[in-house]
C-alpha cells in the first residue's frame, strides 16, 4: 500500500506525494517525511503529526499540535484514515486530500476486492438462472394474454390501467401530505428559529418596571391609607417596557407610566378635586444590570394605552429595539414574539431555584425586586402566537400574557417591534391586546422633534 497525499493549499500546494513507508512524520522540522515551510505553514507545528501503518490501516495521530489536528473539518487525536479524506495540519493550516493506493499483488487489498471474483461467479450463476426463469415467465404470460378473447383482453387492460391509476393516487396523495408537513416543519423551525435570535439580540432592552405610589389629601398634607394597602396606603405594581433610543427613551403603557389613571376612569372610586396622586418609587431593571434606572414620565399619550418613559442610561450598552411602522409590519396570520414579565415577582419565582425562594420569600417588594436583580434573575419570558386581527387602534394575538406583561413588546417575523401589549380579554384565553407601534413612534416623535432627542 501507498499513500498518497494531495496538497491542496499551503507551501506545497499543487504537488502531489506517494510514500511507501509504514511510518510517516509530519510537521516543520527537517527531520519530517512530509515537511512544510515553517514561514508560509505557520499554524503547523514542529512535530506536528504522524501517520502509521497499522493492519492494513493508516492510522493518523496529533503529537500534542499547537493549533490542532482536523479530519474532514473536524478535530482528531487519532483516527483511522480513510481514501479521500480532507486532512488540516492545524486550523486555517496547509490541507491535503489523502488517497490509498494499492497493487495487484497487496496483501492489504481491501476483502471486498479479494473476494471479487469468486463472488463474480456465484452471481453470474445466479444472475443467469435468474435470467431464464424471468424470460420463461414472461413468455408464458404473454402467450395466455394473446390467445385470450378480446372481451378478457380488454378487462385486463382494464384492470391493469386501474391498479397502475390507483397506485399512481396513493402515491401522489402520500407525496402532497408528505410536502404539507414538511412544509409545517419548516415553518415551525423558521418561527423557532426566529424566536430564539429575537430574544439573543434584545431581551436586554426589556425592562421590569417596579412603582410604589399613594394618594395625598392636598388639604391636609396628609396620605389616604384607605386608597391602598398599609398604614399609609402605598400601592404596589409591576410592568414591562422597552429601551427605544441611545438617549435612554422607554416605552410602555399609559396604565404603567399612570398606575392611578384606570382609577380616575373608574365609576366606582371617585377622587376628589383635592386627592393627588403620588409616586414613591418609580423604576426599571433591565437584564444583566444590578442597579435599576429611575423612570421619568416625558410623555403620555392622549389617544390610546401609551406613554414614553425616560432613564438615565449614561454610557452602559443596553439593546435599542427597532419599530416596524409599515403597512405590511403586521399582517394577519403571521407568527409574533411577545416578551414582557407577565406575573411580575411570582413569575420569576416560578422558574428559580426553590433554595433561592425560600431566602428571598419573606423580603418586602421593594428590596425584593432589587435582591432578584443581584442574582441576575430578571429576565423577560416570552410567549409565540399569531395575529389574530389588526384594527386601526389595537391588534388581537393569542401569544399568552397576564397583568405585569403590560407594556411589552410585540415582535413581528422580521424582529421588529409591531406593538405595545396592554390588555387581556377575561375568560377567554385566545385573545390578548396591544397597541399598534404607530401609536408609539408619533409620541416619540412628537418628543424627538421639540426636543432633538437622538433616537
Amino acid at each position: 500500500m501507498k499513500a498518497v497525499f494531495v496538497h491542496l493549499s499551503g507551501s506545497r500546494r499543487g504537488s502531489t506525494e506517494l510514500l511507501a513507508i509504514n511510518k510517516i512524520t509530519i510537521g516543520t522540522n527537517s527531520s519530517n517525511v512530509l515537511r512544510f515551510n515553517p514561514d508560509i505553514d505557520n499554524k503547523t507545528s514542529a512535530y506536528h503529526a504522524e501517520i502509521v501503518l497499522k493492519e492494513c490501516d493508516y492510522v493518523l495521530q496529533d503529537k500534542g499540535s499547537e493549533n490542532g489536528t482536523l479530519v474532514n473539518n473536524r478535530p482528531v487525536s487519532e483516527i483511522v484514515l480513510k481514501d479521500g479524506d480532507l486532512i488540516e495540519f492545524g486550523a486555517g493550516g496547509p490541507k491535503v486530500r489523502f488517497r490509498v493506493k494499492t497493487d495487484e499483488a497487496d496483501v492489504c487489498k481491501p476483502w471486498t476486492e479479494v473476494l471479487e471474483d469468486s463472488l463474480g461467479i456465484a452471481r453470474s450463476t445466479q444472475k443467469g438462472r435468474l435470467n431464464t426463469a424471468t424470460i420463461f415467465l414472461r413468455q408464458l404470460l404473454w402467450e395466455a394474454f394473446t390467445q385470450s378473447s378480446r372481451p378478457v383482453k380488454f378487462g385486463i387492460i382494464t384492470f391493469l390501467i386501474i391498479v397502475f391509476s390507483g397506485v399512481v393516487t396513493y402515491f401522489y396523495f402520500q407525496y402532497k401530505g408528505l410536502s404539507k408537513i414538511v412544509e409545517k416543519v419548516r415553518i415551525l423551525e423558521i418561527e423557532r428559529s426566529v424566536a430564539e435570535n429575537i430574544i439573543k439580540e434584545y431581551s436586554g432592552g426589556i425592562c421590569l418596571i417596579q412603582g410604589t405610589f399613594y394618594f395625598i389629601d392636598e388639604a391636609t398634607g396628609e396620605p389616604l391609607p384607605m386608597m391602598g394597602r398599609g398604614s399609609r396606603g402605598i400601592n404596589e405594581y409591576t410592568g414591562s417596557g422597552f429601551l427605544v433610543s441611545k438617549d435612554g427613551l422607554v416605552l410602555t403603557n399609559r396604565h404603567i407610566a399612570e398606575p392611578w389613571w384606570e382609577m380616575q376612569t373608574s365609576p366606582y372610586i371617585q377622587l376628589g378635586p383635592s386627592i393627588k396622586p403620588m409616586f414613591e418609587l418609580f423604576r426599571a431593571f433591565f437584564p444583566g444590570i444590578k442597579e435599576p434606572f429611575n423612570l421619568s414620565v416625558v410623555k403620555i399619550s392622549e389617544d390610546v394605552d401609551v406613554a414614553l418613559l425616560k432613564i438615565e442610561k449614561k454610557d452602559i450598552n443596553i439593546p435599542v429595539l427597532e419599530l416596524d411602522i409599515s403597512v405590511g409590519g403586521a399582517v394577519v396570520g403571521e407568527p409574533i414574539i411577545l416578551l414582557g414579565y407577565p406575573a411580575g415577582v411570582n413569575a420569576i419565582f416560578a422558574k428559580t431555584d426553590p433554595e433561592i425562594v425560600k431566602q428571598l420569600f419573606n423580603i418586602p417588594f421593594v428590596p425584593l425586586v432589587q435582591e432578584l436583580s443581584n442574582w441576575g434573575l430578571i429576565r423577560p419570558l416570552s410567549t409565540q402566537g399569531h395575529l389574530s386581527d389588526v384594527m386601526h387602534n389595537r391588534i388581537v394575538y393569542d401569544a399568552q400574557t397576564t397583568s405585569g406583561g403590560s407594556g411589552g413588546p410585540i415582535f413581528n417575523n422580521n424582529g421588529k417591534v409591531i406593538g405595545i401589549n396592554y390588555g387581556v380579554f377575561p375568560g377567554f384565553r385566545g385573545s390578548n391586546f396591544g397597541v399598534p407601534i404607530k401609536y408609539g413612534a408619533e409620541v416619540i416623535n412628537s418628543v424627538t422633534l421639540n426636543k432633538g432627542i437622538e433616537k
